[in-house]
């Protein structure tokens, strides 16, 4: 992932998205709440399962968070395996 500049955090849509691929083709995306990057955001995972479109989210209270929870989910896809997005 890279870094971002301050002014590409304030449109809509997911500020980082990572197209994991694999048997899964899984996408993990990033989008900010509230158009912040330092404050909380979304990580939504999915991916095909059974045939069937497959999502999860989770809320992280900073961007730094929800980068390590979404570099995690893309290495689950690289296994083959799919995500469990969770807080430990």
């Amino acid at each position: 992932m890279t870094s971002l500049q301050s002014s590409e955090t304030d449109s809509r849509g997911p500020l980082v998205t990572i197209r994991a691929g694999g048997p899964l083709d899984g996408v993990v995306t990033i989008t900010a709440i509230g158009g912040r990057r330092g404050g909380r955001s979304v990580v939504e995972a999915s991916w095909m399962q059974d045939g069937q479109r497959r999502l999860e989210s989770l809320e992280a209270a900073t961007y730094a968070m929800a980068r390590a929870i979404a570099q995690a989910a893309a290495n689950q896809f690289a296994l083959g395996k799919p995500p469990h997005l969770a807080r430990d």
